[in-house]
């Protein structure tokens, strides 16, 4: 029926009439739901050429800012302020992110996070790696960037039990070799004696099956290894390449990402070689902002994934838009 005048302005009596006999909902029913407190499950997808990579989050960690070291207080609340950071904060906060790979052939976790070793804040990485569609049991290879006590909590557990029972387990020798030392444990501070225990623990499930790198280049079809020591002597990065597209996982290169890009010289009190951790960090820096090539860091806000750009003698961090389609 065509809208003449005269039934436009009857409908809307009619409509202002059914209004004024609706009734009024008290505010308590809008209130009622409980405020769930958290985020949906951290996983994110993007493809490297024919390689689908998946972030999946751990969780965060609330840090003092008095671990990164080589700083005065002013130009750190600075760097904060234009970094959209509160100066005055009493915690300094990271994600702690992990990554599988799908080759179509293959399942490979790059870093498992936390489990229950530093608090309830993470430890989600298995949690989401099933709501990911994918479970430990089919995982082929685990790779390691390092064996800090933030990247191997997945691994396994406590008692001694694999995680990924069908796995092989991948990691830098330099950094294996480290951590199984009884030199090196028993001139490190007793405060930090318990990470040597727990690099031990954890990779122990897997003595049959692990394959330590030696040396960069390709150790895996579209995985090359990045030797980047300073954090730990055999801190390396993996790049994941397919069909002339490539990404970065540079494990802890960057530990703040409002404070490190923008003074690269600053470390973390967990740097076990500090000026070599200084002098890594500029040069895949100037690498990977010379080739453009994207990276993924462990603690860089969810899920990662960005460019870094050279600015003067400094840096600055983009994250990548988000690729709602893959």
């Amino acid at each position: 029926m065509p809208i003449t005048r005269r039934s436009f302005f009857s409908r809307t009596a009619a409509i202002a009439g059914a209004a004024a006999i609706t009734p009024v909902l008290s505010s308590s029913v809008y209130s009622a739901a409980p405020k769930l407190g958290s985020q949906v499950p951290g996983i994110y997808r993007f493809n490297v050429g024919d390689i689908e990579v998946s972030a999946i989050l751990d969780g965060y960690l609330a840090l003092d800012p008095a671990l990164v070291t080589g700083f005065d207080q002013q130009t750190a609340a600075d760097t904060l302020e234009h970094n959209f950071r509160d100066p005055n904060t009493e915690k300094m906060t990271i994600s702690v992110n992990g990554f599988i790979a799908n080759t179509g052939d293959k399942l490979i976790v790059i870093d498992t996070g936390t489990d229950d070793l530093l608090g309830p804040t993470a430890g989600r990485f298995h949690q989401n790696l099933k709501r990911a569609g994918y479970n430990a049991a089919d995982v082929d290879t685990v790779i390691l960037t390092h064996l800090h006590v933030d990247h191997i909590g997945g691994l396994a557990t406590k008692s001694g039990e694999k995680l990924f029972p069908n796995a092989e387990f991948i990691t830098h020798k330099l950094d294996y070799d480290f951590w199984h030392d009884d030199g090196y444990r028993s001139q490190s501070p007793k405060s930090l004696q318990g990470f040597f225990d727990l690099a031990r623990t954890y990779s122990a499930p897997y003595k049959n099956r692990t394959t330590l790198v030696e040396k960069d280049g390709e150790f895996l079809k579209g995985f090359d290894a990045v030797h980047l020591p300073g954090h730990t002597p055999g801190h390396m990065g993996i790049r994941i390449h397919s069909n002339n597209e490539e990404v970065l996982i540079w494990g802890d290169t960057v530990n703040s990402s409002a404070l490190q890009f923008g003074n690269p010289d600053w470390t973390i009190a967990f740097d076990t070689d500090q000026e070599m951790a200084r002098q890594t960090r500029r040069k895949i820096m100037d690498r990977v902002s010379s080739d453009r090539t994207p990276v993924l860091g462990i603690h860089h806000a969810f899920p990662g994934l960005g460019h870094v750009r050279r600015i003067g003698d400094a840096y600055a961090y983009h994250q990548s838009p988000w690729q709602h389609k893959i």
